[in-house]
């Protein structure tokens, strides 16, 4: 236990303790260790009010710290001292934040943050996993290789992250991941300009909906998002625009464009692809700072040869849609079917059918199309009536079966001159023309039909007026 002003050279010193007593306790002294000192603290350590280390040597550490001094523990010093923790799990812990200038992690146990965390110089993370929970961890020099790593990473939950400062228009690695699942999943920023700004982000390991941004709250661009993971990055200060890139595992099941919460929804950015990744380019909504991997709807069109067809005439359908896999048909009429993007098909009753078309794969959208079916066309001509009176084959009309979208007759006499005419499949010739009776003989058509499947008909010859 430390009660006066103590100062160590260069050297090493060993804390070695009892079982009782496993912490080296500053009760509110200063301590210096001068460059090239070596102390080597197998317990843990407890700093009280007054307390501070004036490190420009190495400390090792093999227990817990706790900080109960504002002066936050390891002060800068005028040459950067190192600490390192080099016990199984460590915490990190007191009233005040700990600060240090080279952080170094040794080892594969989780050193855990229960106060805020300063490090003016360097975070070396070798294989461990610093786990900042609720508390932030800040990278204060703006240097790109600040933070340097094996295999470890920043663990943080909810209201956690790591920060880092920026000076420069680099790539700043935040190497951000979590540990139950062990997952590792990096962000860099590189931002605009070359002015001082601070950027903090946390991969939280958790389904986005339960941490209030529901999954299923989806812009109408949007399938899915990711049910694993997603992530919190947060411009802290300065104002120019970045790159954000964030890189994905390819085992991942949902790796697409990164999708940002807004409000009440997820909605699509315009990010670009990169290897193992996406990137944000001249990024500068921080609004709502959160982003998850997310599928896109892919578009699916429907077209058909013919909207309107006959009874037993084939209708030609193609699904448009980038996707590859089967596709499910619905054809309206109770007939279904997987198929592939072509099919065909033919009514055996007239009607209106609803075709509909989707895939198997939830994120392509569906598509659907009316189908008009009618009866086959048919046209009968009599070739003679009689117009006298006796309610019996009195008036001559061409008998259409199947409906027509239009109809036009003309009637001529011997000389071609025109006697009457039809617009429509109503109108009727009594045999008089300007309502005088026209002779008995014949008489010359021509009828133009245009039938409901856009078919054009051309028919000509005669009938003969018998009296």
């Amino acid at each position: 236990m430390y009660r006066s002003l103590v100062s160590v050279a260069e050297g090493l010193i060993v804390l070695s303790f009892l079982s009782a007593q496993p912490l080296a306790t500053n009760t509110g002294e200063v301590l210096y260790a001068e460059p090239g000192c070596v102390i080597w603290c197998p317990g843990g350590w407890l700093n009280q009010a007054g307390g501070r280390f004036l490190n420009q040597g190495t400390l090792y550490i093999a227990g817990d710290i706790e900080n109960n001094d504002p002066q936050q523990l390891f002060p800068a010093a005028a040459l950067p001292g190192t600490l390192i923790l080099n016990g199984a799990q460590q915490t990190l812990r007191g009233a005040f934040p700990i600060r240090t200038d080279i952080l170094r992690l040794e080892g594969t146990a989780p050193k855990v943050l229960e106060t805020d965390l300063y490090i003016d110089q360097r975070l070396e993370l070798g294989d461990a996993e610093l786990r900042t929970q609720n508390r932030f961890a800040a990278v204060r020099n703006p240097s790109p290789t600040a933070i340097t790593r094996q295999n470890g990473f920043v663990s943080s939950e909810i209201g956690g992250y790591l920060e880092r400062a920026t000076d420069r228009t680099a790539a700043y690695l935040f190497p951000v991941g979590g540990y139950m699942p062990l997952r590792y999943r990096p962000v860099e920023i590189i931002p605009g300009n070359a002015t001082p700004h601070r950027y903090a982000v946390r991969m939280a390991n958790v389904d986005p909906t339960s941490e209030g941004r529901p999954r299923d709250q989806l812009h109408p661009d949007l399938c899915e998002v990711n049910p694993l993971y997603y992530h919190y990055i947060d411009r802290l200060s300065g104002d120019a625009p970045a790159e954000l890139r964030l890189y994905y595992d390819p085992a991942d099941p949902i790796k697409g464009a990164p999708a940002q919460w807004r409000n009440v929804l997820w909605y699509p950015t315009p990010a670009q692809a990169i290897p193992r990744g996406w990137s944000l380019s001249n990024w500068a909504d921080y609004a709502d700072p959160y982003f998850a991997f997310s599928e896109r709807r892919i578009p699916l069109t429907l077209t058909a040869s013919s909207d309107t067809v006959e009874v037993g005439q084939l209708v030609y359908f193609t699904a448009n849609t980038p996707a590859s896999g089967l596709l499910l048909w619905d054809f309206g009429d109770g007939s279904q079917r997987p198929g592939s993007a072509q099919q065909q098909y033919a009514y055996s009753q007239p009607g209106t059918y609803l075709v509909q078309v989707a895939a198997e794969n939830a994120c392509v959208d569906s598509a659907q199309r009316m189908i008009v079916v009618v009866a086959p066309f048919d046209i009968y001509i009599p070739n003679s009536f009689t117009p006298n009176a006796d309610g019996i084959n009195d008036t001559w009309y061409p008998a259409i079966r199947g409906g027509v979208k239009s109809l036009r007759w003309r009637l001529y006499d011997r000389w071609g001159l025109l006697i009457a005419t039809g617009e429509n499949v109503t109108a009727r010739w009594d045999g008089t023309k300007d309502g005088k009776p026209c002779p008995e003989g014949a008489y010359a058509y021509v009828i133009e039909v245009e039938t409901l499947t856009g078919e054009k008909v051309l028919k000509s010859g005669t009938i003969t007026l018998l009296r």
